[in-house]
C-alpha cells in the first residue's frame, strides 16, 4: 500500500490541463479512426492514468474509458465507500463503482456503438478485465495503442514540468542529507533519505544503494545493516503528485576522492542541460566525453514516462540508440563513468522543452 498523502489540489493541477491532455488524445483517436481509449491502473502502473485524470490508486485497479468525444469514466472494483475520495482526486471522470469493471466498461463501448478501441498496453491488460469486455461488447475490436499514447505522452506541458521539478527538489534534499564522513551504515543512510523526501511531500520515495563501488556498482534496495566503503552511491527515486524523478549521487570519504566526484558531477550537470531534441542521446553523451579528461564510458539509460510504468527505458547503451531526443520532453539520464579508474554513477532529470 502506498504511504503518502495524495490529493488533487487545483492549483497545481488545473482540471484545465487535465481536460486538455484528454482533448490531445481524443484528436489523435479520430486520426486513427478509433472510436474510444482504454487504460488499466493498478499500484504499480498508475502513471498514464495519473496523467489523463490525477487520480493514482492506492489499492485494487480499475478501467479507464476515453471515449471520442465526451469525459472519460473511471470503472473500479472499489466500493462506494471510496467513491468521494475518488472523486476528489479524479475531477474530469464519470466514476462507476461496481464488481466487473471490465464489463461496465464493455456496455459503455457497446452502448456508443463503438468498433474500434484503443488499449494501452494490451498485452498487459488483464486476462479477466479482457474477457468482461469483449463479453459485454460482441464484435469489438481491440487494438494495441501503445505506440501512439507514447507519442502523445512523450510531450509533457508546464503543469507536469513544475510538478516534476518539485519532485526533483524533493530528491536533491533528501541527498543533501547525507555526510559522507560520517556514514557508516548504507540501511541507515537510506532510511534517513527516505524519511526527509517524505516529511517534505514526497508520496513515493525508493531508495536505493550501492555500498562499496570499487567492488559492486549494482543499486540495491538495502533491508538491513550493510557497511559503506570510501566510495558509495545512493539513488533517490521519488515521487509528487504523480510525477516521478530519479537522481543518483556519488559519494567519497576521502578528498582525493572527492575532488574526482567534484570533477564528474559538474561533467554531469553541464551534459544534463545541454541535451538537445532532434539527436539521438548516445552521440550527444560521446560528444561530451572529450569534456572530461581520463573518464571512460561504462554505460548510460534515459528513462522516461510513455505508458502506465512511472519511468521507463527508452534508450540505453546496451541496445541500439538511433531515435532522436523528442522536443518539448522530459527524461532521467542515468551515466555510469570510471574517471581515472574511479567508478562513478549519476542520474539527473533532463528537459529539452522551453517553459516560461
Amino acid at each position: 500500500m502506498r504511504r503518502g498523502l495524495m490529493r488533487w489540489d487545483a492549483d497545481e493541477l488545473p482540471e484545465g490541463a487535465l481536460m486538455e491532455r484528454i482533448a490531445r488524445l481524443q484528436a489523435a483517436m479520430q486520426g486513427d479512426n478509433l472510436d474510444g481509449f482504454v487504460f488499466y491502473t493498478n499500484l504499480v502502473q498508475p502513471s498514464a492514468v495519473t496523467y489523463l485524470t490525477g487520480f493514482t490508486p492506492y489499492w485494487s485497479d480499475g478501467l479507464l474509458l476515453v471515449p471520442k468525444s465526451g469525459s472519460p469514466v473511471f470503472a473500479t472494483a472499489l466500493s462506494k465507500r471510496v467513491a468521494n475520495w475518488i472523486s476528489s482526486t479524479n475531477p474530469v471522470s464519470e466514476i462507476v463503482n461496481t464488481p466487473k469493471p471490465g464489463a461496465a466498461v464493455g456496455r459503455r463501448l457497446a452502448a456508443d456503438g463503438c468498433r474500434r478501441v484503443g488499449v494501452l498496453e494490451l498485452d498487459r491488460l488483464p486476462g479477466g478485465l479482457y474477457d468482461e469486455i469483449v463479453g459485454a461488447a460482441p464484435g469489438i475490436a481491440l487494438i494495441d495503442g501503445s505506440g501512439r499514447f507514447a507519442l502523445l505522452r512523450r510531450r509533457i506541458d508546464s503543469v507536469e514540468r513544475h510538478l516534476i521539478e518539485r519532485a526533483d527538489a524533493l530528491a536533491v534534499a533528501a541527498l543533501s542529507e547525507v555526510d559522507a564522513e560520517s556514514a557508516a551504515d548504507a540501511g541507515a543512510l537510506a532510511g534517513l533519505v527516505e524519511k526527509r523526501a517524505r516529511l517534505q511531500g514526497a508520496e513515493e520515495a525508493y531508495i536505493a544503494v550501492a555500498g562499496d563501488l570499487d567492488s559492486d556498482r549494482r543499486m540495491i534496495r538495502v533491508s538491513g545493516p550493510l557497511p559503506l566503503a570510501e566510495r558509495f552511491a545512493l539513488r533517490a527515486s521519488v515521487a509528487y503528485k504523480g510525477s516521478w524523478v530519479r537522481r543518483t549521487r556519488t559519494f567519497a570519504r576521502n578528498a582525493a576522492g572527492r575532488q574526482i566526484v567534484n570533477r564528474a558531477d559538474d561533467w554531469f550537470r553541464t551534459l544534463a542541460s545541454s541535451i538537445e531534441p532532434g539527436k539521438p542521446i548516445a552521440a550527444q553523451i560521446s560528444a561530451h566525453m572529450s569534456g572530461l579528461p581520463g573518464a571512460v564510458l561504462r554505460g548510460f539509460m534515459a528513462e522516461c514516462s510513455v505508458g502506465s510504468y512511472p519511468l521507463e527505458v527508452i534508450a540505453s547503451s546496451r541496445g541500439s540508440d538511433t531515435d532522436p531526443v523528442a522536443d518539448e520532453s522530459f527524461l532521467v539520464l542515468t551515466i555510469e563513468l570510471a574517471l581515472e579508474g574511479v567508478a562513478w554513477l549519476g542520474a539527473a532529470p533532463v528537459f529539452t522543452c522551453r517553459v516560461g
